[in-house]
């Protein structure tokens, strides 16, 4: 075999295998994103299943008539006959009285601006 063809044989070679080691580092960061990705699907669907487990529970509790009930009492304040209703009065607090400030004298006035007080008049 020459040189040459031996040269074109492993550039052949060595062509086909940094494309297959491409082809698979490419396939294993697919394969990582599609791992991250199903595992974050599956988070939110557990966080869905028990979301909806929550609001099944909530509307078994909500076709009582307890429930009915509660609601009526505590978003509108309603009662039933047999019940003390009882109001509190909120009372004002007193409000502290402060004694008025004493008046103070007016400021005393330079000599040069009672000369000419004196001189023109005030």
């Amino acid at each position: 075999m020459s040189r040459v063809s031996f040269q074109v044989v492993a550039i052949i070679i060595f062509a086909a295998a940094a494309f297959f080691l491409w082809d698979l580092s490419q396939r294993v960061v697919t394969n990582v994103r599609l791992a991250q990705t199903e595992r974050q699907l599956e988070l939110q669907v557990a966080q869905a299943e028990a979301r909806n487990a929550a609001l099944r529970a909530l509307k078994q509790r909500a076709q009582t008539d307890g429930y009915a009930e509660e609601m009526a009492r505590r978003n509108w304040h309603w009662a039933r006959p047999e019940d003390n209703v009882v109001i509190p009065q909120i009372t004002p607090v007193p409000t502290p009285i402060v004694p008025a400030p004493a008046p103070t004298p007016p400021p005393a006035k330079a000599w040069w601006q009672e000369w000419l007080d004196f001189l023109f008049g005030p």
